[in-house]
């Protein structure tokens, strides 16, 4: 007789903030400090809030979603089955278009994109953010643009990636972050919960950090979150390379 797995708590804690969630946030990371959010007030509006934010930013990565209660708690939503894929390639050009008015889509917000293998859709690009041309600007490597005076120009070289973008790409191959310096009087009060997060992380416990439960309503919380995220993106990466 099959024995019954007893669900881990931190799971537990987790479905039940879910179950009484008034609110639901979510969140699609798009680069270092950059982030597309949206709310919703039930879990069906934020699943459907999360398959736009993917069709419209193509970054090969999910939305998370956070249930807020009342006293202002907060779970994550870890099941994202019903999330389509938004690369998923269609034999006919119509299914492409039926699945994107499945995902909410007015047929105006779309286009068709016909590749080797049949037909996907697309979010039509919006406009630049002035935080993204800046982005791309300074990601531009100007030692490739054709001379103006006929001289033969010395390459310049990139520039360097800054500390959190150090720190991010470091989590992404596997490594984890170093935590916030809590030392300042202010902190003091959130210690311990940094502490558990350390914990947790240290331990590789990816589904406790999922779980861990923090209301960025101030300065140490949000850094502290912030913390958190990258440890799950560097567990995440060691499950990968297994």
């Amino acid at each position: 007789m099959a024995r019954t797995r007893k669900p881990h708590p931190a799971d537990a804690a987790n479905a039940k903030v879910i179950a009484s969630a008034v609110r639901f946030e979510i969140a699609l990371f798009l680069g270092v400090g950059r982030y597309a959010i949206d709310t919703a007030a039930n879990l069906e509006e934020a699943r459907s809030k999360a398959a736009r934010l993917v069709a419209m930013h193509r970054n090969g990565r999910r939305p998370l979603i956070y249930g807020v209660t009342a006293d202002g708690r907060s779970g994550l939503v870890t099941d994202t089955s019903h999330m389509e894929d938004p690369m998923k390639i269609y034999a006919k050009k119509f299914n492409a278009q039926r699945a994107a008015k499945a995902a909410g889509h007015e047929p105006d917000e779309i286009e068709i994109v016909k590749t080797k293998d049949g037909f996907t859709w697309r979010v039509k690009r919006q406009r630049k953010s002035a935080a993204d041309a800046r982005d791309a600007k300074l990601a531009a490597d100007p030692s490739r643009e054709p001379p103006t005076d006929g001289a033969k120009r010395s390459a310049t070289p990139k520039r360097a990636l800054g500390k959190r973008a150090t720190i991010e790409a470091a989590a992404r191959e596997g490594k984890l972050p170093e935590p916030p310096d809590f030392s300042a009087p202010t902190h003091t009060r959130f210690r311990n919960k940094l502490a558990s997060v350390v914990e947790l992380a240290k331990a590789g416990d990816l589904k406790g950090l999922q779980a861990f439960q923090i209301n960025p309503v101030s300065s140490s919380p949000k850094a502290i979150a912030r913390y958190r995220d990258l440890c799950i993106v560097a567990l995440e990466a060691r499950q990968r390379a297994v």
